[in-house]
């Protein structure tokens, strides 16, 4: 069984923050990517499912090769199927939500909104009482989430107007992905963290390969089919945006969920550097201002809770 936040070593629990930071660095090079394999005529709901498939068609090869620990599901507790059933549905979801939220609002507005759940999985925590919400980590999340506002705040324009649909839709995105943050910590521990994040792919797959059936039909399958670049981009989702989901459950395993998700805070400001690099541009003060906020309190959130002192008790003689 995997170890929990509680009672890892101080070296297990750095290693948990790298493969956290490492997978939110991996992923936050998805944006520019998605852009590339868009401008090529793929829809966003045929690039998610695609992504998925293949991260997943990566990893149950691994596995079937025993490259990649795994254990019969019919063994595990039925609670820790639930709960991982219950991680793959509210993934999929996510994705699935995402999509139509950038269609319905800006997408600096979307992230800005989505980004608020390492403050609903703190929330979670506390109440389920898995993890304390100390006025330390209280502060952190108020510098992450002011870090974010700057970091995403370049990329709200006049035009960029919120909706009705659009708020909704990126709440319950960032809701479902709380959820399945929570649900990674002591959901599902006897499942190896490879064979976990199969399943959650292809549930992916699935999901948004359904909805781009059924919104796209047979224009599904364009000329997008024929364009190396295209495969290229879907290909390095896979590998650099899907594949990492299993650093983020061995990682939350180590550290716990809330950690895990104020680390997982770099990956837009990830975003913002590669956009900035690709397109030629300079990251404004506000922008390295914010990212630094981020920085900061990802250093903060791991600090260990202060003991409580015990009372010592001196009986009169």
């Amino acid at each position: 069984m995997a170890a929990h936040a509680g009672g890892a070593t101080e070296g297990g629990q750095l290693g948990g923050l790298l493969r956290v930071l490492a997978a939110a660095a991996a992923m936050g090079t998805l944006g520019p990517v998605a852009a590339i394999a868009y401008g090529e005529g793929v829809g966003p709901a045929t690039f998610s499912a695609l992504r998925a498939g293949i991260g997943a068609a990566i990893l149950g090869a691994l596995i079937l090769s025993r490259r990649q620990p795994s254990v019969s599901l019919a063994r595990v507790a039925p609670r820790q199927r639930a709960m991982l059933g219950l991680a793959v549905a509210v993934n999929g979801l996510m994705n699935l939500v995402l999509f139509f939220a950038f269609g319905a609002m800006a997408v600096g507005l979307v992230m800005a909104i989505f980004y608020c759940y390492p403050v609903l999985v703190a929330a979670m925590s506390a109440v389920l009482g898995r993890e304390r919400l100390t006025p330390l980590r209280v502060f952190a999340l108020a510098i992450a989430c002011a870090g974010l506002a700057l970091v995403l705040g370049s990329q709200l324009g006049p035009e960029a107007h919120a909706t009705a649909a659009g708020v909704a839709l990126a709440a319950v995105a960032a809701t479902c992905h709380a959820v399945y943050l929570v649900a990674i910590r002591g959901g599902f521990d006897d499942v190896p963290a490879a064979q976990a994040t199969s399943l959650v792919l292809a549930g992916g797959l699935g999901i948004s390969g359904t909805a781009a059936l059924v919104i796209g039909g047979p224009g599904v399958a364009g000329p997008w089919l024929a364009a190396p670049v295209a495969w290229a981009a879907i290909v390095c989702a896979a590998t650099f945006g899907a594949l990492p989901k299993v650093w983020v459950i061995g990682g939350v395993r180590l550290i716990g969920s809330t950690r895990a998700a104020v680390a997982m805070t770099v990956e837009p400001l990830v975003a913002v550097v590669v956009a900035a690099v690709a397109l030629g541009q300079r990251l404004t003060l506000l922008e390295l201002a914010g990212g630094a906020a981020i920085l900061v309190a990802v250093v903060l959130v791991q600090l260990p809770p202060r003991a409580v002192p015990e009372r010592v008790v001196v009986e009169a003689a």
